[in-house]
């Protein structure tokens, strides 16, 4: 489940980089073209940078809730936890592997 919400958060950050760069070379064409002019152009990247990191903490908000809910759903077990189950399954099958030959002993 990790490795999953690892490799989404750095997709979305290499998608995020690929769109910065987009976006800047779009707004260069667009001063170049007389389209807008630089101070135009560095005002419509701030409000892009601004929205982009609004939806990012939003969208890592709702990673993080979910990871929450899905572990209190799933309950998963710490390693140290498992050890210790692994130990008491050990013990119970030698116990009845002992009460296994006493019974065939009568």
């Amino acid at each position: 489940m990790l490795d999953i919400l690892k490799k989404t958060v750095y997709a979305g950050i290499g998608a995020t980089v690929t769109t910065k760069e987009q976006v800047q070379k779009i707004l260069h064409e667009m001063v170049e073209q007389g389209k807008m002019t630089r101070n135009e152009a560095e005002k419509m990247a701030e409000k892009i940078v601004e929205e982009s990191r609004k939806e990012f903490e939003s969208t890592t908000n709702e990673v993080h809730q979910a990871v929450r809910e899905w572990w209190k759903r799933e309950k998963p077990v710490s390693e140290a936890e498992l050890q210790k189950l692994e130990s008491r399954i050990k013990s119970l099958e030698v116990k009845l592997g002992n009460l296994a030959k006493k019974v065939n002993q009568e």
